[in-house]
């Protein structure tokens, strides 16, 4: 009990040390309490329905299950990071909540770029998918390289937003620069590999 009343002390002095009285703090915790809540009730409930349309329109019988998967569990994550994040500013405490901001701001990031590379993955393999069935001659090498451009493009964009932290244009210019030279000659080697086959 003793321990209990020490702690409290301790979070209400450091509350009353940003400007915030106890009774605006414990209101601010049960609003962060009810958001994060609310974004595991709408985290669920949105994976839920993006599985049953996925089912619906058949999809799992275009794109790889595992991959639906992936991309279902990255977009659930993304709403519960974002209403722990809204959770943490409502708390307003400055330290604490600047901090954790500050390690939280890097993961939707990160989760930002795996749905954009999640969403060239699907277009390249529709395109890919589409000039194969047309028939076209070469039409094997070309839609591959239509599916690698395709994802190139989504790539790019996904490391920009993976950087979006990184303040320095230099390093993340260079870093696509460094990724688009590796693509090209990866590429060039596919094609001459199937030309001579």
């Amino acid at each position: 009990m003793e321990d209990y009343q020490a702690i409290k002390e301790i979070l209400f002095k450091k509350t009353g040390i940003v400007g915030i009285t106890r009774l605006e703090f414990l209101t601010n915790l049960v609003i962060a309490i009810i958001l994060i809540v609310i974004g595991i009730f709408l985290g669920k409930l949105v994976k839920l329905l993006l599985r049953k349309l996925f089912d619906r329109i058949k999809l799992k019988k275009k794109i790889n299950p595992e991959f639906i998967d992936l991309f279902l569990v990255i977009i659930k994550w993304s709403i519960y990071i974002l209403f722990i994040n809204a959770a943490l500013i409502q708390l307003g405490i400055p330290i604490f909540t600047n901090w954790l901001t500050t390690i939280l701001g890097v993961i939707p990031a990160l989760t930002g770029a795996l749905i954009i590379i999640s969403i060239g993955f699907a277009i390249g393999t529709y395109l890919k998918e589409v000039i194969i069935e047309s028939k076209l001659k070469n039409g094997d090498i070309l839609g591959e390289i239509f599916f690698l451009f395709t994802n190139y493009i989504f790539i790019i964009f996904a490391i920009k937003t993976a950087l979006i932290s990184i303040k320095d244009i230099f390093i993340t210019n260079l870093l696509v620069l460094i990724f688009t030279i590796l693509g090209a000659v990866a590429l060039i080697i596919y094609y001459f590999k199937n030309l001579k086959n």
